[in-house]
């Protein structure tokens, strides 16, 4: 009887193990989704932190835009070609 009960525990511990060591190897949370998202968490904190920059660069643009005015009209004589009353603009064709 002892016998018979000892290979029932040593049976039911090693389906255990083999359980869980299968669950480990190929279920929902495996070790290799787990590095799979690990590595997709590391790409997007990557993205986050490249669209957090953009978004200061903007921030920064905006700021100037508002209060500077000696920037606005760099901008607008530069890239819209604009002058003020009474000046004559020459354009420079390559």
């Amino acid at each position: 009887m002892k016998k018979r009960f000892f290979w029932i525990i040593l049976f039911t511990i090693v389906a255990t193990i083999a359980i869980v060591i299968s669950q480990l190897m190929f279920g929902k949370n495996s070790l290799k989704q787990q590095q799979k998202i690990t590595q997709d968490i590391a790409r997007f904190e990557a993205q986050i932190d490249s669209l957090q920059h953009a978004i200061d660069s903007c921030n920064i643009e905006i700021e100037r835009l508002k209060n500077d005015s000696l920037y606005k009209e760099n901008l607008l004589r530069s890239r819209y070609g604009m002058s003020r009353k009474g000046e004559r603009v020459f354009q420079m064709v390559k």
